[in-house]
Order: C-alpha cells, then sequence, then structure tokens
C-alpha cells in the first residue's frame, strides 16, 4: 500500500485518522481518497470526525471531500475537451500532409535533367512546423471547449483567471512555474487557479441542477 497518512513529523497529531486508515486499509488505497488526503487540511478534518463524530465535523469532512471530487471531475473534463480537439487536430493535420505530399513528391526536371521535387525546392529549414506554428497561434483554452456551460463559464472568468488556467492546462505548467514567469509567489497562482475552477465547478453544477 502506497503511504497515505502525513509522515512530516506529525504522526501524533493526526493519531486517529492514521489508527483509522490502518484498519480499513483496502478503502484508502482508492487514488480519489488519497489525492483527498494529500491537503493537510482534508487530513484534519478526517481526524475530527473520527475524534469527534459530530454531525457538523462530519458534515465538514463530506463538504470538503464533495469539493474535492467536483474539482477532479472538472479538471478531468477540461483534460477531456483538449484530448478530444487534440484528436481532430492531428487527424486533420496528417490528411493534410499527405495531401499535400502527394503533390510536392511530384517530379520535376530542370535542363540538365535532373529529377527533383517541388519539395526540394520550396524547403524551408527555418520554417516552423505546422503544429507549432498553430499552437502559438492559439492560446485560448475556450477555444477547445465544446461543451456550452463550460464554454460560457469560462466567458465569465477574469482575464488573470484566463490566462492561469490557459499555462495551466493548455501549456501543461505547474503552479511554480506560472509563478516564477510572472514574477510572483506560487501561493498567488494557486488561490487565482482554485477560484477559477471553483467558479467553473459553481457553474457547471447550477446547470446540472436545473435538468
Amino acid at each position: 500500500m502506497e503511504e497515505t497518512t502525513i509522515s512530516d513529523g506529525k504522526h501524533c497529531e493526526f493519531m486517529w485518522a492514521n489508527k483509522f486508515i490502518a484498519e480499513n486499509e483496502l478503502i484508502f488505497r482508492n487514488r480519489l481518497i488519497k489525492s483527498f488526503l494529500l491537503k493537510k487540511e482534508n487530513y484534519f478534518l478526517l481526524n475530527q470526525s473520527i475524534r469527534h463524530p459530530t454531525p457538523e465535523t462530519n458534515n465538514a469532512l463530506d463538504k470538503a471531500f464533495q469539493d474535492h471530487f467536483a474539482e477532479i471531475r472538472l479538471i478531468s473534463q477540461l483534460s477531456n475537451e483538449l484530448r478530444r480537439h487534440a484528436i481532430r487536430y492531428d487527424k486533420k493535420v496528417n490528411l493534410y500532409r499527405r495531401s499535400q505530399l502527394l503533390i510536392l513528391d511530384q517530379p520535376i526536371h530542370d535542363e540538365t535533367e535532373n529529377s527533383i521535387s517541388f519539395k526540394d525546392v520550396i524547403t524551408d529549414k527555418h520554417a516552423i512546423p505546422v503544429d507549432e506554428a498553430a499552437l502559438e497561434n492559439n492560446q485560448d483554452l475556450q477555444c477547445y471547449l465544446e461543451n456550452p456551460t463550460l464554454f460560457q463559464a469560462f466567458s465569465s472568468l477574469t482575464s488573470r483567471q484566463k490566462q492561469i488556467l490557459n499555462q495551466a492546462y493548455l501549456f501543461k505548467m505547474s503552479d511554480t512555474e506560472i509563478a516564477a514567469k510572472e514574477g510572483v509567489s506560487q501561493q498567488s497562482i494557486s488561490k487565482t487557479r482554485n477560484r477559477a475552477l471553483r467558479e467553473l465547478r459553481k457553474q457547471l453544477l447550477a446547470e446540472e441542477d436545473k435538468t
């Protein structure tokens, strides 16, 4: 079993949670639960719920887990939208390249009767590949969103929130990398990204409640 408990010298602080996890090892092998407990505040809520099992502590733990699950589902949906677009884009690029190769590979003859192709004549060694050029020209995550509700929700975000989500999910940058690029703290980036995800999640859940 992978380590789930907090292992930074604070074993005693979460004694009740650690004991509960050890007694229910199979349950805590679940990847979603393990990711939930990676946050110290969630580990604390679990410990409190076991140590002081009141409606308040149980509700606090349930609410935190629901929020975590909703965030994971939202990130998964964003990833799926990008993946679907990437698959279609690759198909279009490959089809375009094949059609162009059929033309460019056709031989032409110069006055010395040497056979070369159009591709040999027009090749630019300094040209940016088609897929890289497309990426440079399309740096907005919103362009890849097909879910109407998610598209509208993304439109409602601030420009800074959009920029951070673009860097995080379109260009696979970590909060630390984004912070270094913008010259701000990692905590600032994390707070803005999480606030944006909460807003997206809120609007998606509101739309689901209507159906």
